[in-house]
């Protein structure tokens, strides 16, 4: 065979892969993804596959004992012959209740057109400043992108009322946070602000390509009670405040 044979029969070995890729999207099962994941995420588990790989559900999702919900998802062919993986995602009945498109490529995770709520009260086994988890977060972005070099965020908010129940404590009202997520200096920096009949805060969490992460909180409460209290918590008196400061690695929902 010559050069220019073998030059002209290249499309065409390309276009047989590409369909060969398509057919077995089309028709493989879906416990094949259910098995990838489990595999990438040995603390993930799924109760049981619906469907093909290129259009499923991933029945009983959990991570770390909390049950996200029943995933129904779509995947997209032509990513995935060029090296990414992309896929139209749906979760309901259980902590997660949102859809998202999520591009996977080496070294970057890729979010589009993401609206979800998570349901802080499904993390049962731990705390927060002395109190389970209770309310809820959600989270809206046009794009969010971490990789190894940087990152992008466009469009995107959080709000939560993690705080509600830590409030009520107190003043019997609850305490509602909400604020944008930016990428600053190559990390994704969400910065929160709240203010209650006792008080106000902000705080500012910041996630690096490498999910190491550093928590900043400055509270300013009203009243001398509500102050000793979070000291009690670990804030230490800044002059006008409070602030509270922690830092590690983010490993899963218990971190």
């Amino acid at each position: 065979m010559t050069a220019e044979m073998a030059r002209g029969l290249r499309p065409l070995a390309l276009a047989a892969l590409a369909g060969f890729v398509v057919a077995f999207i089309a028709f493989a099962p879906a416990s094949l993804a259910a098995y990838a994941v489990t595999r990438a995420a040995p603390l993930t588990s799924i109760a049981g596959a619906e469907g093909t790989l290129w259009r499923g559900r991933l029945i009983g999702y959990a991570h770390n004992g909390v049950l996200i919900g029943d995933v129904d998802y779509r995947l997209h062919a032509l990513p995935l012959i060029l090296g990414r993986l992309a896929i139209d995602a749906r979760s309901a009945g259980g902590a997660l209740d949102g859809a998202a498109r999520v591009e996977i490529s080496p070294g970057a995770v890729y979010l589009k057109d993401v609206s979800a709520t998570f349901n802080l009260g499904a993390i049962r086994n731990y705390t927060f400043f002395g109190v389970r988890y209770q309310g809820a977060a959600t989270l809206t972005a046009n794009r969010l992108r971490l990789t190894r070099t940087g990152c992008v965020a466009e469009a995107a908010r959080i709000a939560t009322s993690a705080f509600d129940a830590l409030a009520r404590r107190w003043s019997g009202g609850a305490f509602p946070m909400a604020g944008p997520v930016a990428c600053q200096d190559g990390a994704l920096v969400a910065t929160l602000n709240g203010e209650g009949a006792d008080g106000a805060a902000e705080l500012r969490i910041s996630v690096r390509p490498d999910l190491s992460y550093s928590l900043a909180v400055d509270a300013r409460p009203r009243r001398p009670d509500v102050s000793r209290a979070l000291e009690f918590f670990g804030f230490q008196n800044a002059g006008d405040g409070l602030s509270y400061e922690a830092a590690g690695i983010l490993k899963g929902l218990s971190s």
